[in-house]
């Protein structure tokens, strides 16, 4: 029922916005000239710019974003500015007179906002629906940060660049299948909590929730403690999947080893460097535009001249290249956030009280998974 109000909202967000700004540009143009005062047609207009642009391809490419990540709805408002950024900037460059001004400033702000709110509308209030589906919560940290119930795993991001600058990863993950203790408690003092890539989280007084698993403690200030721990003891029990990690010899942990020879030997000071997370899907777009020539090339061999036959291997080659890359980068960087300390490593011991001032009512969930 949720994704029966989101989906018109995104509709409005990723297509509604980018055409209507365009429809709006034209009025403003209209209404500019010396005999712009005839009456104006927006549903015409907006029809004539949708078929014009034959749906203009960012629009296309943000609704297949959005099909593929449906759950994921960090990434909707990010997505939402694919079209209308574009047209806006495009927009400000020719703009002449405030009203147009205006418009092209509010188009991506509308456009993020909508998307925003339907993430909003299928995440919040967290009720037992929301609990059991794989949708994604998004839930803000005391000082900074924020936690994401995924799918498949808790992911901390926006953290504070890490103390160390050769940190491959800017943020830390454990799969629900490795979750091993959990528990709710209260910080009495401020302190600070340094998570696995080396970043540094200010704990302010007020309620915490702790994480074991995966070889790591997480120390969260959240304010709603116990719809927190509800929404994550129960996703857990729900969406935990056995994902087995790979051999200690795979290439995959190239990155997580990286953090692995970060020891508490190693110097750490302030570093005001915040590590990219998203370049390598660079790839996976440069992928994706080759494969649309080298489709293109196929077409043309059929309908025209086999010597588009050379196209069809040279773009269809470069779209599988950068497909594979772009895989095997984000499963290494996957491993690293998921494994800033060696499997081989002990397990944090849920005894030891993790800051001083620290009170707890602690909940136990059994281990799931191997090594």
């Amino acid at each position: 029922m949720r994704y029966l109000v989101a989906v018109p909202l995104i509709l409005l967000s990723y297509v509604a916005v980018p055409f209507g700004h365009l429809t709006l540009s034209s009025y403003l143009f209209q209404r500019s000239l010396p005999f712009g005062d005839e009456e104006f047609d927006f549903a015409a207009e907006f029809t004539e710019k949708f078929a014009y642009l034959n749906g203009f391809w960012p629009v296309t490419v943000a609704l297949l974003l959005f099909v593929v990540l449906w759950w994921m709805t960090a990434a909707w408002p990010r997505i939402a500015l694919l079209p209308s950024a574009p047209i806006a900037f495009v927009g400000l460059l020719t703009a002449k007179g405030a009203e147009q001004f205006v418009l092209c400033v509010a188009t991506p702000l509308v456009a993020w906002g909508l998307a925003w709110l339907a993430a909003k509308v299928v995440s919040w209030p967290v009720t037992g629906d929301v609990r059991r589906s794989p949708v994604e919560v998004l839930i803000g940290l005391r000082g900074g940060g924020r936690l994401r119930v995924q799918s498949r795993r808790l992911l901390v991001d926006k953290l504070p660049p890490p103390r160390h600058p050769s940190s491959p990863v800017g943020r830390v993950a454990i799969r629900f299948d490795r979750i091993g203790h959990v528990e709710a408690g209260t910080v009495v003092s401020p302190a600070q909590w340094r998570f696995g890539n080396t970043s540094e989280l200010t704990i302010t007084p007020g309620p915490a929730l702790r994480i074991i698993g995966g070889g790591q403690e997480w120390l969260l200030p959240v304010d709603d403690v116990d719809t927190t721990m509800r929404l994550v003891l129960e996703r857990a029990r729900r969406r935990a999947k056995a994902d087995p990690r790979p051999p200690m010899d795979s290439t995959r942990w190239a990155e997580a080893k990286k953090l692995w020879d970060l020891g508490p030997s190693q110097p750490m000071r302030p570093n005001q460097k915040k590590v990219r997370h998203g370049t390598h899907h660079l790839m996976l777009v440069l992928s994706v535009l080759t494969a649309a020539m080298a489709g293109y090339s196929v077409f043309r061999a059929f309908s025209g001249s086999w010597s588009f036959v050379f196209g069809a291997l040279f773009f269809g080659g470069i779209s599988y290249g950068t497909a594979r890359g772009w895989a095997s980068l984000g499963a290494a960087v996957k491993l690293a956030e998921e494994n800033p300390h060696s499997p081989l490593a002990d397990e944090p011991d849920p005894r030891r009280i993790p800051v001083t001032g620290w009170s707890s009512q602690p909940t136990m969930l059994g281990q799931t998974s191997d090594l």
